[in-house]
């Protein structure tokens, strides 16, 4: 049977969640709290987009969309590495253990122009500099993006019950 195949379903195993500290009313993890004057200094350039979603709102769809835009629809240019390396996610920081050591900061910073970042950060903490430089900056949900996707027989039902 399907189930005995399953092992153990037990609830004892616990995830550790993340300390969190809080800047200016915001939770942050720990790891980001710990980096954030480099956040905050980060040096954005004149052509970097930036997508700033919520959490679980689309981001990963939207960051897939953009790089197919980007690459002229060619999808091996797409697989040219993880989505969190082509756009890295700007305040995430994982110090250790060194083999899942990710800094956002420092695939940002490395990356040729023009760059795609990602962000959850509310709009009050995006780093100045993107808004000095003037860059392109892209807000998604899944309710837009659930609307620009559907079949054109059911966006006109929602058009119509609006």
């Amino acid at each position: 049977m399907v189930l005995d195949k399953m092992g153990d379903l037990s609830l004892e195993q616990t995830l550790e969640r993340a300390e969190l500290r809080e800047l200016k009313g915001i939770p942050l993890t720990t790891a980001t709290y710990s980096i954030w004057d480099q956040v905050w200094k980060f040096k954005a350039r004149p052509d970097d987009l930036l997508i700033s979603t919520y959490a679980k709102a689309g981001t990963t769809w939207t960051q897939e969309i953009v790089d197919m835009i980007q690459q002229n629809g060619d999808v091996e240019k797409c697989r040219r590495a993880t989505t969190y390396r082509r756009h890295p996610f700007l305040e995430w920081y994982i110090p250790e253990p060194s083999s899942l050591h990710y800094s956002g900061l420092e695939l940002a910073e490395a990356m040729p122009s023009p760059r795609t970042m990602k962000t959850h950060l509310p709009v009050q903490l995006v780093p100045p500099s993107f808004w000095e430089q003037n860059c392109k900056k892209m807000a998604a949900s899944k309710q837009i993006l659930f609307s620009l996707c559907q079949a054109p027989k059911l966006q006109m039902l929602n058009i119509k019950h609006v």
